[in-house]
């Protein structure tokens, strides 16, 4: 059940970040209004990624998963913070490619839960 629950949360955020660098690329190829989304979404990835935390977590211990997907949730939120920072601060150099680890660390993790197969708890 906890399995299903971060999938779920995993398929949301990794449709909020594949949807930024598509935003960011209407933004360049000259959709003024791109940015009217992008801003938002950017801003409130870090809630999805509180989230994210709390189901991975409950995957973890009550539901008897893997540590790691908490462990690099945290990362994730992290880095989220600081991409909204470097997003706000127009700073590209580290905005870009940060942005590009937290959309493959994202839909990593989204593919690794639906191939994941849980061992059988007695």
């Amino acid at each position: 059940m906890t399995l299903w629950m971060l999938r779920i949360v995993l398929l949301l955020h990794a449709g909020l970040v594949i949807a930024q660098p598509v935003l960011a690329g209407y933004f360049l190829s000259g959709e003024a209004d791109a940015i009217d989304l992008h801003g938002p979404i950017g801003s409130t990835l870090w809630v999805v990624a509180m989230l994210q935390f709390v189901v991975a977590v409950l995957y973890w211990r009550p539901g008897h998963g893997r540590l790691w997907p908490a462990l690099v949730t945290i990362l994730l939120f992290l880095a989220e913070m600081a991409q909204m920072v470097f997003g706000y601060l127009q700073n590209f150099v580290v905005h870009v490619p940060l942005g590009t680890a937290i959309v493959v660390t994202v839909a990593a993790m989204t593919v690794w839960s639906f191939r994941h197969r849980p061992e059988v708890v007695r």
